[in-house]
């Protein structure tokens, strides 16, 4: 897709992340928008220089900071996903005209909570999931209603109405070849494909 229909997503990948990663890349491909993720690429390339080229290559950008804390005691905090968030606001600060009209969505667990701990984060469009997938919908249906002022976008209730539908398709028609732990584990790129191709069935 072309650089105003693509989102770049800096968001964890582990098991625990799965459920709210699930439905944010759904709610994109029903609001037909491309989801882009390092972990959908070539593992021969430089991570950050896939990184650097998924910033590039999209006006939407989504960056869940959520786990960018010590989740145990003296565990150092992760920082990939802050860095990644400030190459991103670096490339519409300092970028050409088009990098210029990029929109960024920074998301958290906890309300206010990174503006506690980076001040300079104020001014961003920042909201909270609670770690609820639902919500997590929600609030990315907004941020891109709001950011396309042309565009009529469905509401959430049908959109997670839809999610919630294919969700209960996909184990059941993987069920002969894929067992229930496999759908549960499978990668984010395949979960896109199959994604895409039942919403191409659904909209027809």
């Amino acid at each position: 897709m072309s650089f105003e229909n693509n989102v770049f997503i800096n968001c964890p990948f582990d098991k625990e992340y799965s459920p709210l990663l699930r439905a944010l890349t759904f709610t994109l491909l029903y609001l037909e928008l491309e989801p882009n993720l390092s972990q959908t690429l070539s593992s021969s390339s430089i991570r950050i220089n896939q990184i650097k080229e998924h910033i590039k290559q999209c006006k939407f950008s989504i960056h869940d900071l959520s786990r960018s804390k010590a989740l145990v005691q003296d565990e150092l905090p992760r920082f990939n996903m802050p860095f990644e968030l400030g190459l991103d606001i670096g490339a519409a600060e300092y970028g050409g005209k088009k990098l210029k009209s990029k929109q960024t969505l920074i998301l958290e667990t906890e309300r206010y909570h990174y503006q506690k701990v980076l001040s300079d984060i104020a001014g961003q469009d920042i909201a909270n999931h609670n770690d609820d997938p639902a919500k997590l919908s929600e609030k990315v249906r907004n941020w891109i209603s709001d950011n396309s002022p042309d565009k009529i976008v469905p509401s959430h209730s049908q959109i997670f109405y839809t999610f919630l539908q294919f969700t209960s398709d996909l184990s059941t028609n993987l069920s002969v070849t894929y067992s229930e732990k496999e759908v549960e584990e499978m990668p984010i790129g395949d979960y896109i494909k199959f994604a895409k191709d039942w919403l191409n069935e659904f909209k027809v």
